[in-house]
């Protein structure tokens, strides 16, 4: 693909998917397959980075800097989407990099495949990234490259976001829309794009992460409107206490969610996002307790955004057996 071309959004299907768990509850459960999304970056990633990409393929330098983790999804679809385009990336990543080169993710082998230019950097570098002396340092180090923040959470990231929500999504509008979040921007393009139409469910995937104020704050500063943004938050919930204990924590009882869900539904989950999501959808739906929202009552029709991340499943699926023993 030519640098100057425009990217077309994707178009993903959105399937019923028959689970016991969302039948028994009298549940109509839909998914929006934003995994299967055809293309280097799949997911959410193919949104958030939309307008990324084209700003990154048209500066001067034709190149573009963002930040992850050894195992990001982040890192891995920017390394994608920069080699499908023919922008030079580069991934600034948290930690060392190992003395012993098998050591090394496959993730960031997928991304030095693909051209990217690793550097590595302390975590106590790794949480300057957000200052302006330390993006400063970076823009002379690697020619001015276009810097895109951690995980894509800033206004082009929530703009791009916007376009997962369909005119259908609109005109019949669900009962809910479910979402799961690491820094609420794709949370934030679903918002605006909403309108209020529909509830949205927000499953913070981080321990002591605030998702409403993080997403409140991508929203004011996409719209240049506070009360705007403040308005859009009536119509958003947030659950807080799926994270499992933490990022990438992964409990019995999450495997053995993934598990069940993927022998039912056919459908491959992420550990990271998704996988908690349909967890503590679940919880919600067994417990049939009198503080069950009116909008995951018996007869509600939801939509829940598979936003993709499998990449990242490689992981652990190397190490996790499927009885579920470590």
């Amino acid at each position: 693909m030519n640098s100057t071309d425009i990217l077309p959004w994707p178009n993903p299907n959105t399937e019923r998917i028959s689970w016991s768990v969302a039948e028994q509850a009298g549940v109509d459960l839909w998914v929006r397959r934003l995994d299967q999304i055809p293309g280097p970056s799949p997911g959410n990633k193919a949104y958030k980075l939309h307008w990324h990409l084209e700003k990154a393929a048209r500066t001067f330098s034709k190149s573009l800097l963002t930040f992850g983790g050894p195992w990001s999804n982040h890192l891995h679809a920017v390394a994608a989407a920069g080699h499908a385009r023919g922008i030079r990336t580069i991934g600034v990543v948290r930690g060392e990099r190992p003395q012993n080169e098998d050591q090394l993710t496959d993730t960031l082998r997928d991304c030095e495949a693909w051209g990217m230019t690793l550097l590595f950097v302390s975590r106590a570098e790794y949480s300057e990234k957000h200052t302006d002396f330390f993006k400063a340092w970076l823009r002379d180090e690697f020619n001015n490259p276009w810097i895109v923040p951690e995980g894509g959470a800033d206004a082009l990231g929530v703009m791009g976001s916007q376009k997962i929500i369909e005119p259908r999504d609109i005109e019949s509008p669900w009962d809910a829309i479910l979402v799961s979040a690491g820094t609420g921007a794709t949370a934030a393009g679903l918002a605006i794009a909403m309108k209020g139409a529909s509830p949205l469910v927000v499953c913070s995937a981080l321990k002591g992460w605030r998702p409403l104020e993080a997403i409140e704050t991508l929203i004011a500063s996409t719209l240049n409107d506070e009360v705007w943004a403040h308005e859009l938050m009536d119509n958003i919930h947030a659950w807080e206490d799926a994270h499992e204990g933490g990022f990438a924590k992964r409990t019995p009882e999450l495997m053995a969610c993934l598990t069940s869900w993927e022998d039912e539904t056919g459908l491959q989950l992420d550990a990271l996002y998704t996988g908690k999501l349909v967890l503590a959808l679940s919880r919600i739906l067994i417990s049939n307790s009198p503080s069950r929202p009116r909008f995951l009552a018996s007869g509600s029709r939801i939509l829940l955004m598979h936003t993709g991340g499998l990449q990242g499943n490689r992981s652990w699926r190397t190490k996790y057996k499927r009885s579920g023993a470590p």
